[in-house]
């Protein structure tokens, strides 16, 4: 995952890897690609997807040259790298596919591993994403698997915690991307690291009858992650989202 997202067009913000499924929350340019010259474009290509060596890594480098050569005389080519690794679906593709093939040599048997190919919802705001990042983090508690996100285990709140002890600087910095193939800035977030930390111990802790409304809204912001939507955000973002595509609101769950 960390290895693909350096070079196709995505961020990853938050990841929690589970027994039978993974979340991510990623930040996703779909014009990223069309920035990058046919050197670059080559270059992450031969990265992402390095060409196969039969064992002899020795050879790996002398291969990914001869196939940049190559590559950069085929320009109908290029253009399909280019939409591959400026494509979120690609990026999901080859995420997935390694796997899939792991498990069903382990299981000795075929067909498709994953019971679909995969759900995404559109996260309109600062405040949608932060709660999709703290949904996506918090799943090693809901399910019991650890009783604190110092605990938990393969998920992106364990990196960032691993951050703060090791880099002291990092307190005051703002929240980031654990990894980026995006070259130009993407937007930042407004909370900081250790106040992101904070408010998901918030959500750990026992809850009284009554929550200011601050923290009130928190809570129903991460809790409506849970509800299969096509995009999350305030009402007006939501309202031109929907607008643009020519769609129709159903049901009334905002963020």
């Amino acid at each position: 995952m960390f290895h693909l997202a350096k070079y196709f067009a995505v961020a990853i913000d938050a990841y929690a890897i589970m027994d039978n499924h993974f979340h991510l929350v990623v930040y996703y340019d779909p014009m990223e690609c069309q920035r990058w010259d046919d050197q670059e474009l080559v270059y992450r290509w031969t990265e992402a997807l390095p060409p196969k060596t039969n064992g002899k890594l020795q050879d790996l480098e002398a291969l990914k040259e001869i196939q940049r050569d190559l590559l950069l005389n085929q320009p109908e080519r290029l253009q399909q790298i280019r939409d591959t690794l400026g494509s979120l679906s690609a990026f999901m593709k080859h995420l997935k596919q390694p796997i899939a093939w792991k498990a069903n040599r382990e299981d000795n048997c075929t067909g498709h591993f994953f019971e679909g190919r995969f759900y995404s919802g559109a996260l309109l705001s600062e405040d949608a994403v932060l709660a999709a990042m703290a949904y996506v983090d918090l799943n090693p508690v809901r399910a019991k698997i650890a009783r604190t996100i110092a605990e938990s285990r393969d998920c992106s709140i364990r990196d960032r915690l691993q951050v703060l002890a090791s880099t002291p600087e990092r307190l005051k910095q703002a929240l980031s991307s654990l990894v980026s193939g995006i070259s130009n800035a993407q937007p930042q977030f407004q909370m900081s690291l250790p106040g992101y930390v904070e408010h998901l111990n918030e959500l750990t802790r026992p809850r009284g009858p009554v929550l200011d409304d601050d923290l009130a809204a928190w809570f129903s912001r991460v809790a409506s992650i849970n509800k299969r939507q096509r995009a999350y955000g305030h009402s007006k973002e939501l309202t031109r989202w929907i607008t643009r595509r020519g769609w129709q609101r159903v049901g009334g769950v905002l963020l």
